[in-house]
């Protein structure tokens, strides 16, 4: 872990107002996922309730019971539609004054680089084994680079997936150029990141296998309700 590695500004700290948004890989893969959340996991409850015109079953408007397979699809495919518009809309605009992160279906951060306290600049965070090893962000990136307030509480995480490396080196350019202090490390696991900055990653960041366990046993619940209830 190396907190003191100097991090050189370079001719591009005046460089004017940059806006990053994802770029295309982010966007098809973003896509892509949705379509297995909504379609592909949940193949069962369409072939089910299509096979057998459902929608004439005086049950569905009736029956809780009945309903709930087409209710949970409902909720899946719009939590679904939320998360691609949060991901492909997001625009991160980054200058000499601060930062704004705008996009539909999230609220927008914005904030002066004086109300920024530090900024932690992590290369690699340590979490194991876990899907998002998968997703090789690339030497140059960080794993994670947080804004933090006056009271340790995270103001904004901006990542090398959604945004690209350029977008993280500039945060860090204007960051240190406004004599915001920056905390480097090249490597620590979660838990002690956690008890030096307790709020920078939130309970997904710290317990992604977690999260993945939670939608294996949806999914399973989902189908096997569905079949029980609805049969084929």
């Amino acid at each position: 872990m190396d907190s003191n590695r100097e991090h050189q500004p370079s001719a591009e700290a005046n460089e004017p107002t940059r806006t990053f948004s994802p770029p295309g890989r982010v966007v098809l893969g973003t896509l892509l996922i949705a379509l297995v959340f909504v379609v592909v996991l949940e193949f069962l409850v369409i072939i089910s309730f299509v096979g057998q015109r459902l929608w004439r079953d005086p049950a569905l408007t009736s029956d809780l019971g009945f309903t709930l397979p087409l209710l949970l699809w409902v909720a899946v495919a719009v939590l679904a539609v939320i998360g691609v518009l949060r991901v492909v809309t997001a625009w991160l605009h980054v200058d000499e004054k601060g930062f704004r992160l705008q996009g539909l279906c999230r609220s927008t951060l914005e904030a002066p680089w004086k109300d920024v306290a530090r900024v932690i600049a992590v290369r690699d965070i340590d979490r194991g084994a876990s899907p998002a090893e998968a997703l090789d962000s690339g030497e140059t990136s960080y794993d994670g680079v947080y804004l933090m307030d006056a009271h340790d509480h995270r103001m904004l995480a901006v990542s090398s997936r959604l945004f690209g490396d350029r977008a993280q080196e500039t945060v860090l350019r204007h960051a240190e150029n406004a004599g915001v202090p920056v905390d480097h490390y090249d490597a620590i696991r979660p838990r002690e990141l956690r008890k030096q900055v307790p709020q920078a990653l939130t309970f997904i960041d710290r317990h992604p296998n977690l999260l993945l366990l939670g939608l294996v046993v949806f999914y399973v619940f989902h189908n096997v309700y569905t079949f029980v209830v609805w049969g084929l």
